[in-house]
Formats: structure tokens, C-alpha cells, sequence
């Protein structure tokens, strides 16, 4: 009898150690995490995909003529509306386009998805486990970006993977690194905060600076001539000047104090306007991997707002990022322009070149890259 028992539960611990992989001759592969969140990806007995705890390690099969993935028990794969988690039902169909790209420097493959650079989030479950979720997640506070490797990978998915994407026409000055030359952060990526949220409405009206200043990093207050040209890098950093008129944002209906958001925005080359140059970008390896970003230092300001000057913030293409918030509105009694000014520095050599779009009043972009104030709704 205990030799059965014992038989029955190593067969039982050993089908559920790992699923058997779809049997086609098409591109299959697991997942494993790559960034501050390194492990292979797991899914659940319901579905969710995820990394840590004592789930199976999940198996993937990519259908190349409709950009579709499905789990080793042929369940559909997606990142859907409203939650935009990373998971695998029988029967359900998502609008998620996957792909894969060709390998990275350091050798590995990517999973991607709907034409982006295929960035995800791992979201913390608890301690020692995270949740998956696409860019689109609207709440990311706590989440850290990373990508997705193929592990395992069939032949087929070779001949699958893609030479290019249209999102990652991004022209960089910075060498790429591989994986094992990139130092391990020294501490975890900790994003903005706010104790009020943010939403913006896309057609919102948005101040850009209304001057530049470019100096050495380690020099903050050094300066030449003014510009609309902006290098972030180890050794230069910009300081963005802004002047926000009484009138912004238009008064609320309910008289209460309105609040404002220091957004970043950073388009697809493709997306920006016609004649409007890239940006030259250090990459996402890099960023992901190395854990760099720039930080923003508010150096001025005639209300005094609250600000965390030490906040790593990460920014990718496609990506609309809130730097962070402040209460709108003037001084009282100063009836000037309120001015704002932030000088921004990087971290772990991330590097970022561009033009700020609407700089001075003969502007010849009026939209593009670069930092703008926003009123939140």
C-alpha cells in the first residue's frame, strides 16, 4: 500500500512539474523574465501567467499567420481591456498581436506585441510572486518593467522572428551591452507616486517649457545657449523652464483646487510629424537591464509644491509617462506667471537625445517629444 501511495503521488508531482509542450511542428517556447524580475514564466490552474511562486512553468505555441498564442492546452493568450493582464482561457479571444523579435545583443529572442517594443510589467502579488500585464495597464504604481525571453525555443521559431519593428527605428549613439556586462541595479525600480491620482484627456491643453538650458551633469546650474534641443546622458543633463499663466488650467465648476501633472511623452518615430527628426535613444536593454532612467529635480517653484527630486523615472517608446503631480494655480497675491523649473540628469548612463516640441513661439513642431504640464481630470 505505501508503495502505491508513494508511486501515485511522484506520478501526481511530477505531471503537474511542468505541462507537455503542444505537439506541431510550428514555433513553440517558454518564457522567462528578463530586467528587476528575473524568472520563468508560471500559470496557474486558472490561467494567469506569472513569475515566482509554485506554479508549472507555462509552454507557448505562436500561430505566425494570425499573431496569436496559445497555452500548451491550446487555450487563447491575451492582453485585453479593462485589466490588460497577461493570461490563457479556453474559449476567449483577445485582440493581442504577438511576435517575436530577432535576437538581442545578448543573444536571446523577444516576445513583442501589437507593433510595440514589446515592454511588460511584473506586478507585485505578494513577497514572491507577480502578475504580467501589457503597457496599456493604467496603474502601474509598484509595477516594474521587463521583457520576455524565449527559453526552449523550437527551429520554427527562428524563421518566425522578425527583422524589425517600426517602434524600434530609434537611431542610438550608446553601444548596446549584453546581459552579463550590465551590472545588477543596486537597488529596486521605484516609480512615482502620487496620494492623488492622474488621469489626461487626450485633447487636455499642455505647456511646454518656454526655454532650455543645457549644462554638465555635474555642474546643475551651468548653462549656454538656449535651444530646443535636449541631451540627457552621463555627461550632460537639461533644465526645463516652464511659465504657467493664471488661466491654466480653466477654473473647475466645483472651485476646488485643480491638479497638474509634469507628463513625458516619447512617440514612435514613426508616429511624430512630418520632418520632425528621431531620437537617439540608449535602448531598451539597456534601460531594462541596467535600470537606468533620469531622475527630475524641481529647482524652482513659486508655490512650492511637494516634489520627490530622487525618483528614478523610466521612459519608453509609445509611452505617455507621469513624472509626477502638484496642486495648479498661482501664489496668492503674486499675480505673475507661476514659474516651474526642472533640471534633469541621468541615471546609470541612460541616454536620450530630441528635439522638445513647442519651444519658443516661432516653434516649428508644436507636438512631439519632451516634458509638458498637463491638467489632470
Amino acid at each position: 500500500m505505501n508503495s502505491f501511495v508513494q508511486t501515485l503521488l511522484f506520478t501526481t508531482a511530477a505531471g503537474a512539474a511542468l505541462r507537455p509542450r503542444q505537439t506541431n511542428d510550428g514555433c513553440c517556447f517558454q518564457l522567462a523574465s528578463v530586467g528587476m524580475v528575473n524568472g520563468t514564466v508560471l500559470e496557474d490552474h486558472v490561467g494567469d501567467l506569472l513569475l515566482g511562486g509554485t506554479f508549472q512553468q507555462g509552454g507557448f505555441c505562436l500561430d505566425k499567420t494570425n499573431n496569436t498564442i496559445k497555452d500548451s492546452l491550446g487555450h487563447n493568450c491575451f492582453m485585453r481591456a479593462p485589466d490588460y493582464q497577461f493570461e490563457c482561457y479556453q474559449g476567449a479571444i483577445g485582440t493581442t498581436a504577438f511576435d517575436i523579435a530577432s535576437p538581442k545583443a545578448d543573444g536571446k529572442s523577444y516576445l513583442t506585441y501589437d507593433n510595440s517594443p514589446g515592454v511588460f510589467y511584473a506586478c507585485p502579488i505578494d513577497s514572491e510572486s507577480y502578475d504580467i500585464y501589457s503597457s496599456d495597464k493604467t496603474d502601474k504604481s509598484g509595477c516594474v518593467p521587463v521583457s520576455l525571453a524565449l527559453l526552449d525555443e523550437t527551429a520554427a521559431c527562428s524563421a518566425t522572428a522578425t527583422a524589425g519593428n517600426s517602434t524600434l527605428s530609434i537611431r542610438s549613439k550608446t553601444a548596446r551591452r549584453t546581459a552579463h556586462q550590465i551590472a545588477s541595479p543596486t537597488r529596486p525600480l521605484r516609480r512615482q507616486s502620487s496620494s492623488k491620482t492622474c488621469s489626461i484627456n487626450p485633447s487636455a491643453p499642455s505647456l511646454a517649457p518656454y526655454q532650455l538650458s543645457h549644462g554638465n551633469s555635474s555642474v546643475p546650474n551651468s548653462s549656454n545657449e538656449t535651444s530646443a534641443e535636449v541631451i540627457i546622458s552621463r555627461n550632460y543633463s537639461a533644465v526645463f523652464d516652464y511659465a504657467i499663466p493664471d488661466t491654466f488650467p480653466p477654473t473647475n465648476s466645483t472651485g476646488e483646487s485643480s491638479l497638474c501633472a509634469l507628463q513625458f511623452r516619447m512617440p514612435v518615430c514613426t508616429s511624430l510629424p512630418k520632418g520632425y527628426p528621431c531620437y537617439s535613444f540608449s535602448g531598451l536593454e539597456q534601460e531594462v537591464l541596467a535600470n537606468s532612467g533620469m531622475t527630475f529635480h524641481l529647482v524652482d517653484d513659486d508655490g512650492n509644491a511637494p516634489w520627490n527630486n530622487t525618483e528614478l523615472h523610466q521612459v519608453f517608446p509609445g509611452e505617455n509617462t507621469i513624472i509626477g503631480t502638484f496642486e495648479c494655480g498661482q501664489v496668492p497675491g503674486y499675480g505673475e506667471s507661476r514659474k516651474m523649473s526642472w533640471h534633469v540628469s541621468s541615471v546609470r548612463d541612460f541616454a536620450l537625445e530630441f528635439l522638445q516640441a513647442g519651444v519658443g513661439k516661432s516653434a516649428q513642431f508644436q507636438d512631439g517629444v519632451g516634458a509638458w504640464i498637463v491638467p489632470c481630470q
